[in-house]
């Protein structure tokens, strides 16, 4: 017979195990939603960004800047200071080319702010 005395779980963890297995101190696992929807956001900033009519070089240089934050926000411990930076360089172009600011921008921003 076996008894587990399982507390509080958040999320899940899954264990594969071919024998017996002892667990003290409980398992744990951590994600960073805020990252999974920063991507997610910057993913929909590059679809927004594309469908707008953007002088060439300002296209070139909010595509690269959004690059470098995607660039980051995939990353393995991603630096919120360095995605914040490129995302004021796509601001600061959109602004340069006279295009009000994409609302999926803002919410990118926003979220930059929670994973510092």
């Amino acid at each position: 017979m076996t008894t587990f005395n399982i507390g509080s779980q958040n999320a899940a963890s899954i264990q594969n195990v071919g024998g017996d297995m002892v667990v003290h101190d409980g398992i744990h696992g951590t994600a960073n939603v805020q990252v999974i929807e920063l991507r997610a956001q910057l993913a929909q900033l590059r679809d927004d960004i594309d469908r707008l009519a953007l002088p060439a070089e300002n296209r070139v240089v909010a595509s690269e800047a959004l690059a470098e934050a995607e660039a980051e926000a995939a990353a393995p411990v991603p630096r919120p200071n360095r995605i914040a930076h490129a995302l004021r360089r796509v601001t600061a172009t959109l602004n340069d080319a006279g295009v009000p600011i994409v609302r999926t921008l803002t919410g990118a921003l926003s979220l930059v702010a929670l994973i510092a």
